[in-house]
């Protein structure tokens, strides 16, 4: 280090006499004495040094790319859960639709053709005593009246015994309707899809079908198979072109 020192000087000596009036730039040199093996080299303020400072670098930047990355998947899993919770408040008003527009006014008592369109206001059909076997109507009315309570295990568990008791009901087919709808408010959407089936092919002509052939495509659409929704959303509306199910078909693919 001295010998380092006496250059120095005697550069700053010589560059003293020979040019007086000139700056001097004054450069400090390090000779290797065992100690040490760098230099001293003036570097623009920030900048990296060595591959480790490299290697942080792309970490960094590694990081921020999953943290974009992650902030995509929480965005879009917002987004369908959003669209979940919408369709589920879809399917419980339109259940309610339906279970206002059979309600009426009033209390209503089953027609006899087995229609779920009620009939001129009435006094209730008075329950049958504990000892007695129900009608078939009365016993429909009390499962259909735990949906209007949104009591929807019980009311399942009345319709499925329903359709055990009274396999030659004219209420029949209202009776499976009413288990998938039920079941459909849910989400039980194969148990729901195999009553609207069996709507169809049971009783194709049946006023109930065009509601299952609708249904069957809002099934269909949330199993995610666009296609044979949109197949059973077209036959609803050629099918059953003046039904309230045609109209909600329309609306359905518009969306």
């Amino acid at each position: 280090m001295r010998k380092a020192y006496g250059l120095t000087a005697a550069l700053v000596l010589c560059s003293t006499g020979a040019l007086a009036a000139d700056p001097v730039q004054v450069i400090e040199l390090q000779v290797d004495d065992g100690t040490a093996n760098r230099s001293s080299v003036n570097r623009p303020a920030g900048q990296f040094v060595g591959n480790g400072s490299n290697d942080t670098v792309m970490l960094l930047q590694q990081l921020q790319d999953e943290v974009r990355s992650l902030r995509g998947m929480v965005e879009q899993q917002q987004y369908q859960i959003r669209q979940m919770e919408q369709q589920q408040r879809d399917r419980y008003r339109d259940l309610d639709r339906r279970i206002v527009a059979l309600q009426g006014a009033g209390s209503t008592r089953q027609p006899a053709d087995g229609s779920d369109q009620p009939s001129a206001a009435v006094a209730p059909m008075p329950l049958p005593a504990a000892d007695s076997t129900p009608t078939d109507a009365q016993a429909y009315q009390q499962a259909f009246g735990l949906v209007r309570q949104k009591d929807f295990p019980a009311a399942l568990d009345a319709f499925d015994k329903f359709i055990e008791l009274y396999p030659d009901s004219a209420r029949l087919p209202n009776a499976y309707y009413w288990v998938g709808e039920v079941n459909l408010a849910e989400q039980k959407l194969e148990p729901a899809k195999a009553a609207f089936e069996k709507v169809l092919k049971t009783f194709p002509e049946h006023r109930k079908a065009a509601d299952a052939t609708y249904k069957l495509g809002v099934i269909y659409h949330q199993m995610g198979d666009q296609a044979k929704a949109n197949d059973m959303f077209n036959d609803t509306i050629s099918r059953y072109p003046d039904s309230s199910a045609a109209g909600l078909a329309r609306d359905y693919l518009k969306r």
